[in-house]
C-alpha cells in the first residue's frame, strides 16, 4: 500500500524534481556490540536503538523487504554505491553478504562500513568482503598516540591486502594527542575530544540529503545522518515505495529549504554542527553561534 497516488516513472525520470540519490543506505538491523562515545544511538532511550533502561534493541528487516527496495532502486535506474547500516553494525547481520551480492547482481556499487571487530579474527568472512565488496571503510576508535593509529591501520592492510581500504578514525586521547575525524553531531553533546568547535550555522546551505536515500532497519526514512531519530516523519518503506519516498512533495519541500540555507524551519537543522556545504545563493553572510545541546 502506499501513500497517495502512484509515481509516474516516465515523468520522473524525464524530469526530476530534485536528482537522484547517489548512495542507498539500507539499516538491515538494529544493533551495535560497541558505545562509541562520538555515536549518537549511546543516548538513545525511544526503544529504536535502546530501551530506556539502556538495553540493546535487537530487530531486522525482512529479507523480502532488502530485496524489494534493491529491486525499486534498480527500476528508477540507480547504479551508485548502497550500503546495510545506519546506526548499527553491518556485519552483526549475517545476510550481510547476500544482500550485497544482491546489490551488485543488480548493478550497484555495494560498499561496506565495519568497525571491524567481526572479521578480526575471521579469515573466511573477510575474504569474502574482499570479493563482493566495492570498498571497505574501517573504524579505527581505540588508539590515544599516532603510533597506535599507524599499527592498527597497518593491522588492516594486512588483513585486506588487496581491497579498496579507507579508515575512520576517532581516537580516546584529547585533541593534538593523534589524527582524528572526531567532529560534533547533532545529537550528541560537547566533548573536549572533539577537534573542531562545536558550533551551529544558522542560514548556511546544505545539500547533504540530497546525496543519500537512508532507511531505518524499522522501514522509516531519514533525512540525512544527523536525523537518527526519523524526526522529518518522511515515511516509511513498508507503506511506500522508494520512489514515493524520495520524490514526495514534504521531502522536495525540506530539501529546497536546505540547498537555500532555510535551516531555522527545521528544528535538528537549526541546531545542526555540520557547516556550510556550498556559499549562500543570496551572498549574505553565514550565521554562526555555539550549539546548544538539550
Amino acid at each position: 500500500m502506499r501513500n497517495g497516488k502512484d509515481p509516474d516513472m516516465t515523468t520522473i525520470q524525464s524530469s526530476p524534481p530534485i536528482a537522484l540519490f547517489e548512495r542507498l543506505e539500507i539499516e538491515t538491523q538494529s544493533h551495535c556490540n560497541r558505545s562509541c562515545w562520538f555515536c549518537p544511538r549511546i543516548h538513545d532511550r525511544s526503544g529504536v536503538y535502546l530501551t530506556d533502561a539502556g538495553a540493546p534493541v535487537l530487530q531486522k528487516m525482512p529479507t523480502s523487504k532488502v530485496l524489494e527496495m534493491l529491486d525499486q532502486a534498480a527500476e528508477m535506474k540507480f547504479a551508485g554505491h548502497v550500503s546495510f547500516y545506519f546506526y548499527s553494525e553491518s556485519l552483526l547481520d549475517k545476510r550481510n553478504l547476500f544482500f550485497a551480492r544482491e546489490a551488485r547482481a543488480r548493478g550497484m556499487k555495494p560498499y561496506l562500513h565495519t568497525n571491524g571487530d567481526v572479521i578480526k579474527q575471521n579469515d573466511g568472512l573477510r575474504n569474502a568482503v574482499r570479493e563482493v565488496y566495492e570498498y571497505v571503510v574501517v573504524g579505527i576508535y581505540d588508539y590515544e598516540t599516532e603510533r597506535e593509529l599507524e599499527s592498527q591501520k597497518e593491522f588492516w592492510r594486512q588483513r585486506l591486502d588487496g581491497c579498496d581500504l579507507r579508515f575512520s578514525t576517532i581516537g580516546t586521547g584529547p585533541p593534538g594527542s593523534a589524527p582524528s575525524m572526531a567532529t560534533p553531531r547533532a545529537l550528541v553533546p560537547t566533548d573536549t575530544r572533539i577537534r573542531v568547535p562545536d558550533l551551529a550555522y544558522g542560514n548556511a546551505p546544505c545539500h547533504r540529503p540530497l546525496i543519500r536515500l537512508i532507511v531505518r532497519y524499522d522501514g522509516r526514512m531519514a533525512m540525512c545522518c544527523e536525523d537518527i531519530n526519523a524526526d522529518f516523519d518522511l515515511g516509511n518503506v513498508h507503506e511506500s515505495t522508494l520512489a514515493d519516498l524520495w520524490y514526495s512533495p514534504k521531502h522536495i519541500e525540506v530539501v529546497g529549504d536546505l540547498m537555500v540555507g532555510r535551516r531555522e524551519k527545521h528544528g535538528l537543522c537549526q541546531n545542526c554542527p555540520l557547516p556550510p556545504s556550498t556559499a549562500p545563493l543570496d551572498g549574505k553572510r553565514i550565521l554562526i553561534e555555539p550549539r546548544i545541546y538539550a
